[in-house]
């Protein structure tokens, strides 16, 4: 049966609408699976629950970027030829429920469900890491670190090797003090002179 060709132009006009439509769409993430090599989402669009979309991530060859986005994130969805089946998920989009975390563009803040912060401010040369409540840190850095200034540390320092300043480390200064000796010694109960360490 031949479409009569003023309801073939409607269809297809009707069809391209559609498509346009689709193109570019905001949800939710409703669903997630990240069982496999590529996490996917389920986005809801309205009255429309997309297929399961994957994610677009800032690198995904040699070098990786990973960060998966949770459910009631509000997204982008971008949607070749309008078809929601082939969508990709952009990335999220600041709503009320989740509001941005500054109001200066001169602040990137990054901050976690747990209370941790990453934030640098570029215009007071800051860098600021806050860990929630017996959180820990750990820098497994094989070649060793360099730090290039003043330090303070508000608590205790363990080590496990030797600690070194500009004139020895500690261990020699265990070995001259355990090997010092004492002038005017005298029997009785005279005290002896103070300790007469080497240098």
């Amino acid at each position: 049966m031949t479409m009569d060709p003023d309801d073939q132009l409607d269809f297809e006009v009707t069809e391209l609408h559609r498509r346009l439509s689709n193109l570019i769409r905001i949800g939710t993430i409703e669903q997630t699976d990240y069982s496999g090599d590529i996490p996917r989402c389920k986005v809801r669009i309205g009255d429309i629950l997309t297929a399961y979309l994957p994610l677009l991530c800032l690198r995904a060859g040699p070098d990786q970027h990973s960060w998966l986005l949770e459910q009631d994130e509000q997204v982008l969805v971008l949607a070749p030829s309008g078809d929601l089946a082939q969508g990709v998920i952009l990335g999220s989009i600041a709503q009320s429920k989740f509001p941005s975390l500054t109001h200066s563009e001169h602040v990137h803040r990054t901050q976690y469900a747990d209370g941790a912060v990453i934030e640098y401010d570029r215009q007071s040369h800051h860098l600021k890491v806050i860990l929630p409540e017996e959180g820990t840190a750990e820098w497994i850095v094989p070649g060793g670190l360099t730090v290039t200034g003043d330090v303070l540390v508000n608590g205790s320092i363990t080590a496990t090797g030797n600690i070194t300043d500009h004139t020895r480390s500690m261990q020699a200064d265990r070995e001259l003090y355990n090997g010092h000796t004492h002038g005017g010694i005298e029997p009785g109960s005279a005290s002896s002179d103070s300790p007469n360490p080497k240098k």
